[in-house]
């Protein structure tokens, strides 16, 4: 879990509980190929989401079909991410689709 970081320039705070440290090889992003629906994403996925509907719905910009997918339930932990053999960037566009929903949420929320 966390944030990647590409540089060494970055303050360690009293809430930070590790470091990891990947080499550059390991750590580039790979070229991303189709889904091939093998469903590693959704058995990886602690909150028993479905990734790689989630990130299809925040490329097309389907902001409520994302709320109704329980996205505000995701721990943005990387398992999807980790376990996809087509090295689809999940994590990236959940963490977007997460953000814009949250703020329709709470702009919902603020009318009220």
């Amino acid at each position: 879990m966390g944030k990647a970081l590409s540089s060494l320039e970055v303050a360690v705070a009293k809430g930070t509980s590790g470091v990891l440290f990947i080499p550059t090889l390991e750590s580039s992003r790979k070229k991303m190929n189709n889904c091939m629906r093998c469903a590693k994403c959704i058995k990886a996925c602690p909150m028993g989401l479905e990734p790689y509907l989630l990130m299809k719905e925040s490329e097309l910009s389907m902001w409520p079909e994302m709320e109704d997918n329980r996205i505000m339930d995701c721990i943005e932990c990387g398992c999807c991410a980790f376990s996809c053999p087509s090295n689809r960037p999940l994590l990236d566009h959940v963490r977007f689709g997460k953000a814009t929903v949250g703020k329709i949420i709470r702009n919902r929320q603020a009318k009220k």
